[in-house]
């Protein structure tokens, strides 16, 4: 019995061995297979029960990606071109823990400000960014109206806004500045909340900023200006918007309108734009002085100058008449003279008789006539010569000179007078 039991122990050992060293022959690859299939399926089930899974793919939301700040302006809106224009600078954390959620909260502010239609987008975050280069740090940190200024022309905002998030005594904060460029004043507003992820907490931060801009924000006036000199600057307010015809987004109310050109005058214009209005306005310059392309006609000079100062008739001036009386004293005075002379004459005693010819009475007549003869050669000489003077010298000193004199014009006037004046004597 011991020697048949042995061999029936070595059996069963001997057939445990192979039943082992089957189950270790077992194919791989099936296993593997099924593995993998495993792990695949799990976390889309996972995501279907909405369980465990989590989204890392890369097709995430625009608005996630690029932080989108545009507004719908959509075609069927005509006055879109008139919304004030809006720009969200950027916002600046504290803590750490702000800082993480900064993103989301951007996100937040800027669909809160776009959410009221009042406003249009100005540019977004990465525009904003590269436009503003290295003001951009200042300008994130800006709170007043005179660093705002700067950035909102670089933009051509006329609303701009930054933001804070910090823990304050309060609790968590968020500030926001937001710069009315066409007041120049700055609105400071703030909510505070448990923690930056408190959903409550950013969604009433998103409202407050649309209350802001909502209250601000008012249509632009387009104006158009319309000018028929094509280097012509054109003014508006305090700013210059461009050269020659323009179109230009302004602030409603009172605005004036200055255009100007070298050789040209310059015209201004007050006009009161309403607001979400549409104005166009024709300006006309006129030229102020003479044409830049070369010197002036002469002819056209000398037929101006002759129109300016006409000459007057000789006829017409008193200097000749007072001439005429002085010749005609002087005339009286030499007849006189002669007369007073004959008498002298005749004074001796030409006879011999003892007695001169004439009498007393006619020796004192004589004698007075010579003195009046001699008053009225002195007196009408001076009054002649007076004349002559005036009448030759008075019309050189008033006409205009001239560049330029051809035969028979500019000097004949001079001539001819000289020579009535000549042949009256």
């Amino acid at each position: 019995m011991r020697g048949l039991g042995a061999p029936r122990a070595l059996h069963s050992v001997a057939r445990s061995v192979a039943i082992q060293e089957g189950a270790m022959r077992i194919p791989v690859a099936p296993v593997t297979a099924l593995l993998a299939l495993a792990l695949l399926a799990a976390p889309s089930w996972a995501q279907e029960q909405g369980g465990l899974g989590l989204d890392l793919t890369s097709d995430a939301p625009a608005e996630q990606q690029g932080m989108d700040m545009g507004l719908d302006l959509r075609p069927s809106n005509p006055n879109a071109d008139l919304l004030p224009r809006f720009a969200l600078v950027g916002l600046y954390a504290t803590e750490r823990a702000g800082a993480q959620q900064a993103s989301s909260w951007l996100e937040a502010l800027a669909r809160g400000a776009l959410s009221s239609a009042m406003v249009a987008q100005a540019s977004d975050l990465v525009e904003t960014r590269e436009r503003l280069a290295e003001s951009y740090d200042a300008a994130v940190h800006c709170a007043e109206a005179a660093c705002f200024a700067e950035p909102a022309e670089l933009l051509d905002a006329d609303l701009l806004t930054t933001a804070r998030l910090s823990l304050e005594d309060a609790g968590w904060t968020l500030r926001t500045w937001t710069y009315d460029r066409d007041r120049r004043v700055v609105h400071e507003d703030f909510v505070t909340g448990r923690n930056p992820r408190d959903e409550d907490f950013v969604n009433e931060a998103a409202a407050m900023l649309s209350k802001r801009l909502t209250a601000l924000a008012q249509p632009r006036a387009m104006l158009t200006v319309n000018v028929n000199v094509p280097q012509a600057v054109v003014k508006v307010g305090e700013r210059i918007v461009g050269v020659g015809s323009v179109e230009v987004r302004q602030a409603p109310g009172a605005v004036a309108v200055e255009v100007s050109a070298d050789e040209y005058g310059t015209q201004t214009r007050t006009l009161d734009l309403a607001p979400g209005a549409r104005e166009t306005v024709d300006i006309m310059l006129e030229i102020s002085g003479p044409a830049p392309d070369g010197p002036p006609d002469d002819s056209v000079v000398g037929e101006a100058s002759s129109q300016k100062a006409p000459r007057k008739s000789l006829f017409k001036r008193p200097a000749l008449y007072t001439a005429l009386v002085g010749l005609a004293a002087v005339g009286a005075g030499v007849v006189m003279g002669m007369a007073a002379k004959d008498v002298e004459k005749r004074g001796g005693d030409a006879d011999g008789d003892g007695m001169f010819d004439v009498t007393r009475k006619e020796r004192l007549d004589a004698q007075s006539q010579a003195n009046l003869a001699t008053a009225l050669l002195v007196g009408g000489g001076a009054v002649t010569a007076g004349s002559v003077a005036w009448l030759v010298l008075v019309p050189a000193r008033s006409a205009p000179a001239s560049t330029s004199v051809t035969p028979g014009s500019g000097g004949g006037a001079s001539t001819s007078l000289h020579v009535m004046v000549g042949g009256s004597f």
